[in-house]
C-alpha cells in the first residue's frame, strides 16, 4: 500500500468518526454514553477530528501533486518503494467504529442486572449532605434522591407519606411478590461502562400488566420496606403512566 493510499483511508476514517459523534450530538445520544458535563470537551473532540481529517487530506493532495510530478520527470509510474504503515493498522480506528454503527444506541436496561447488578440503599453513592434533597419538594425528588435519603438520614419516618413522582424503568424480582416491582434508573459518574442501577420497590395493584424494562411515571406516597435487613423506600403509588424514554436516562451523583 502507498503512503497516499494508506492516508487516504486515514482521512476517511477520521471523518467518518468526526460525522459518527457529531450526529450522536445532534440527536442527543451522547449522554446514553458519557456523563453531560463531559458533552463540551466532546464537541471539541469533534472539533478537533474534523481539522485533523482535513489536514489528511491537505496531505493527500500534495503528495498526489508530487506524484505527478515524478510521473512527468521519469515516464515512469512505480514508487511502490513509498511504503506507509501496514493496513493493519486502521482496525484500531475501524474496529470501534463499526461498533457504534451497527450495533443500535440505547440506554443500559435490565439486561445489563446480571453483569453490574443493582442495589436498593445506593452504597457507592457518596455519603454527601442531604440538605439540598430536603430543601427540594418531594414530588420534584428522583429515585436517586429517595435513597440517599433512606441511606444517610437516621429517622427514616419524616419520609413516610410524603408524595413521590419518580421516572424509572420496570424491573420484575421474584423477591418481591405479586403487585410489586422495581422503578429503576443507571447512576453514571463517568460513562456507561462504570455505570450502577438503583432501584425504588413500587406497590401497585395493576403491576403485572406492566412489561420489563419499559418507562414509567409512577406517582404515589412514601412507604418504607426492608430490602437486605435494610429500611429502602417504597411507593404505594396511585398511578402508574407509560412515559418515552427520557432525554437523559441516567442520573449523577
Amino acid at each position: 500500500m502507498t503512503h497516499r493510499l494508506y492516508r487516504s483511508f486515514q482521512g476517511l476514517l477520521l471523518l467518518a468518526i468526526c460525522i459518527f459523534f457529531a450526529f450522536k450530538a445532534a440527536n442527543g445520544q451522547l449522554t446514553w454514553y458519557i456523563n453531560s458535563r463531559f458533552i463540551p470537551l466532546t464537541i471539541f473532540g469533534i472539533v478537533f477530528l474534523a481539522l485533523l481529517s482535513q489536514t489528511v487530506f491537505n496531505e493527500i493532495k500534495r503528495l498526489r501533486r508530487e506524484e505527478h510530478e515524478r510521473e512527468d520527470h521519469d515516464h515512469h509510474h512505480d514508487h511502490d518503494h513509498d511504503h506507509a504503515p501496514a493496513f493493519l493498522n486502521l482496525w484500531v480506528m475501524l474496529v470501534p467504529l463499526l461498533i457504534g454503527v451497527l450495533i443500535p444506541a440505547r440506554p443500559l436496561d435490565s439486561s445489563a442486572f446480571a453483569t453490574k447488578g443493582f442495589n436498593t440503599n445506593s452504597p457507592l453513592v457518596s455519603g454527601d449532605s442531604s440538605a439540598q434533597i430536603f430543601e427540594t419538594d418531594s414530588a420534584e425528588r428522583n429515585v436517586l434522591d429517595w435513597i440517599k435519603l433512606f441511606n444517610y438520614e437516621e429517622d427514616i419516618t419524616q419520609f413516610i407519606g410524603q408524595k413521590a413522582s419518580v421516572i424509572g424503568f420496570v424491573y420484575f424480582d421474584e423477591i418481591l411478590g405479586e403487585n410489586r416491582f422495581f422503578v429503576s434508573r443507571f447512576v453514571v459518574s463517568c460513562c456507561s461502562a462504570d455505570g450502577f442501577a438503583i432501584a425504588m420497590v413500587v406497590e401497585w395493584d395493576a403491576a403485572a400488566t406492566l412489561e420489563q424494562d419499559s418507562w414509567v411515571l409512577v406517582k404515589g406516597s412514601i412507604d418504607s420496606i426492608q430490602l437486605s435487613n435494610r429500611p429502602s423506600p417504597m411507593i404505594v403509588a396511585e398511578s402508574v403512566q407509560a412515559v418515552p424514554i427520557p432525554e437523559q436516562p441516567y442520573l449523577f451523583p
